[in-house]
């Protein structure tokens, strides 16, 4: 931790001591919006993107990661009605000269002009020559600068085609849900808290409760499993609070800014860098621990009851699955409606953050719902934070897959774990060599502009979870060394690859991390096995340090900080972990819509942002956990589970305090004497699966 502070110290130190230089002409240049329309509900307000041709290499075609913005691309802002004034005091034939016309360019300058029909088409043929010279005019006259560029619409508004706007089917259904679910919430606790005893035990009544899931929230198990893994609720809150961190800034650079050139020179110094490539161990870190809890789980379930059949896998999807579809369809609901609810009034950011989201939505949003957005494309991404869902729940089927092989060849299972391994270093390697990948993941400010939906590191590396074997199979081997521990099948300190790993995890970590910064400064060649064996490192030393931390929690005691993390406050928030993940990105987009254009960037408004972010993130998702989140689940599981006497009642896959417990008829009783059987085939595994995964 004091190393962390220190690293956060020289950051803030160093960033505060760069100066800066306006750049000209100005990335970001935006007409006052409210002065445009104040006299005029029909003027119109155009934002453009402005390329201007340049015969120098593209910094997208270099070996070094150039993290600034690209100087030939331009985001601009017009009045319509300014641009004709200005323009009707220059000649027809100066006139003439501004104008630049469209030149080809080998990377993609805007988002394709088809999401913004209404927006673009019927304003772009009477409006594009003129802001093209507009702009060309305001280059020479306002600037001194002598290059002309190409100014291509990305969209138009007016007062009154943002009040023409009207309620689609979505919105309607979108509505009437949240109408419904608060009305049955609001009855269901007037109920629970009036009514009679009758009333009361209604499945609906128990389940949507304000006041029982208020119970349910603060209650804490006194199971022997939440009892070691309790602090994991609480590492939950801290992965998420230093995920929003990191959203929270990208949003600060979202939006056109005043100065450009303070970011740029701020994400240059080594210190930002190096903490900002620390990044991808957040998510790493939440794979780990869902890949450990679930096996965990799974070998507590075959020790009690060593025959499973189908039934229990499909158990296990269905309740993945009632976890993760009511809060996640419901913001994604939210998305598509977009900028359709009553009383939301939507400005220029909002163009960009909340209607573009929409239309991407409408387009590709199917693959959201059936979880394969996370997969390569070319494509936009609709609600592109949900990566992690797509991602997480292929992982969670591909680790059932693995375990029922361990389970069917117990002793295949030091083979079958090296194996996977392997494979989770091999495909990322492969990927990153084959298609001549950074070996460290990019930073550009040049890419925000699109929220990296065309980084090929992010559509190829970062959002795969043939990509993430790694962190999920990490947090099995994880979840087999609590198992045997626990059981006395098992000890660490006679583990010849556990001492190494110990070892090697400082080093993993100093040549993984901190070389990154060199990527940034030199022209390194890729692919190469010097950028291959970067990546392996850079890929793998997050997983290695946080599998290593909990192997350390499961042999150890709890210190001050665990004990922290365990406490009643942070298991609660811990609770509110996967609610607060889904619906703090609508939030953002929410918040960037009432933030006004062209502001200055600082560090003092980013940690404004951000605390104000956190809070209002766990106090709404609070209120979705209450009456969404929970209510649903419990619903879905008495509607969805199978109760017959073959099969498992499990909870949850992936909270700390899961159990599972066999139906008290489910004693397999096809060769004779079931009791006997049972005995018999438990104690055959105990003898012959564990003693060989000893690592």
């Amino acid at each position: 931790m004091t190393s962390l502070w220190t690293v956060l110290v020289l950051l803030i130190a160093g960033a505060n001591n760069i100066s800066s230089t306006k750049f000209v002409p100005p990335l970001f240049q935006y007409d006052d919006y409210e002065q445009c329309v104040r006299f005029n509900s029909s003027a119109v307000f155009c934002v453009v993107n402005v390329l201007l041709e340049t015969k120098t290499v593209h910094p997208l075609d270099l070996f070094r990661i150039e993290s600034g913005f690209l100087r030939n691309e331009l985001e601009w802002g017009l009045c319509v009605e300014d641009c004709e004034k200005e323009l009707a005091e220059v000649s027809e034939t100066d006139r003439q000269q501004l104008y630049y016309p469209k030149f080809t360019s080998k990377h993609r300058v805007t988002v394709q002009s088809d999401y913004w029909v209404n927006e673009f088409e019927p304003y772009n043929q009477t409006y594009g020559k003129l802001l093209n010279s507009c702009v060309n005019n305001r280059l020479k006259r306002d600037h001194n600068f002598t290059q002309l560029g190409y100014s291509e619409i990305m969209y138009c508004t007016s007062e009154e085609s943002l009040e023409k706007r009207s309620e689609d089917w979505l919105t309607v259904s979108f509505l009437a849900i949240l109408i419904t679910i608060t009305l049955v919430t609001l009855g269901t606790s007037a109920i629970d808290l009036f009514a009679d005893c009758s009333l009361k035990d209604n499945l609906i009544v128990t389940s949507f409760s304000i006041q029982r899931n208020w119970s349910r929230l603060l209650k804490e198990s006194k199971s022997q499993l939440y009892q070691d893994f309790g602090y994991i609720d609480g590492l939950r809150v801290v992965i998420n609070i230093y995920t929003l961190i990191v959203h929270c800034t990208m949003i600060g650079l979202f939006i056109p800014l005043n100065n450009p050139e303070f970011v740029e020179k701020s994400l240059k110094n080594p210190f930002m860098l190096t903490f900002v490539e620390t990044a991808p161990v957040s998510v790493q870190s939440f794979f780990v621990i869902s890949g450990m809890l679930l096996t965990v789980n799974f070998l507590k379930d075959i020790e009690k009851k060593p025959q499973i059949d189908p039934k229990y896998f499909r158990s296990k999807i269905i309740t993945r699955l009632i976890r993760l579809l009511p809060v996640y369809y419901f913001f994604l609901l939210l998305t598509l409606v977009g900028d359709g609810l009553p009383g939301m009034h939507l400005r220029l950011n909002g163009f960009k953050a909340i209607l573009l989201e929409q239309r991407i939505c409408w387009r590709y949003g199917w693959k959201n719902f059936l979880f394969l957005h996370n997969f390569p494309s070319d494509e936009e991404i609709c609600f592109i934070h949900g990566w992690y869902l797509g991602a997480d729940f292929q992982l969670f089927l591909g680790t059932l897959a693995l375990l029922a092989l361990i389970w069917k060849f117990p002793r295949k299972v030091k083979v079958l774990l090296w194996t996977m391994a392997i494979v989770s270093i091999i495909i990322p390697a492969s990927v990153v060599y084959y298609q001549q990948l950074e070996p460290v993941i990019p930073v550009r400010l040049s890419e925000l502009k699109f929220v990296f939906y065309y980084q090929t590191f992010l559509n190829n590396i970062y959002i795969t979870s043939y990509c993430n074997i790694h962190a999920y199979g990490a947090g099995i081997i994880v979840g087999f060394l609590y198992h045997f521990s626990r059981n006395g099948k098992l000890n660490l300190d006679n583990s010849k690859l556990y001492s190494l790993m110990k070892k090697a995890s400082v080093p993993m970590a100093v040549f993984g991390l901190f070389p990154a910064y060199l990527y940034y400064e030199y022209d390194i060649p890729r692919p190469s096995w010097l950028t291959m064996i970067q990546f392996v490192l850079f890929h793998n030393y997050g997983i290695v340090g946080v599998s290593l931390c909990l192997i350390y929690c499961i042999r150890h005691p709890p210190g001050p900080f665990r004990q922290f993390l365990s406490s009643r406050v942070m298991t609660t928030l811990g609770k509110l972990s996967y609610s607060v993940y889904v619906l703090h990105v609508p939030l953002l987009r929410w918040i960037l819509n009432y933030i006004p254009v062209m502001v200055d960037f600082s560090f003092t408004k980013t940690f404004l942002l951000v605390t104000g972010t956190v809070i209002a993130s766990y106090l709404l998702g609070l209120v979705v956990y209450l009456v969404i989140e929970q209510p649903i689940n419990l619903l879905l599981k008495h509607w969805l589970i199978d109760k017959t006497e073959h099969s498992f009642k499990v909870k949850t896959d992936d909270n700390p305090d899961t159990t599972s417990a066999v139906s008290s008829n489910s004693i397999v009783k096809q060769n004779g004497n079931g009791e006997q059987y049972v005995k018999k085939a438990l104690k055959h595994r105990k003898e012959n699966v564990y003693p060989r995964v000893m690592l």
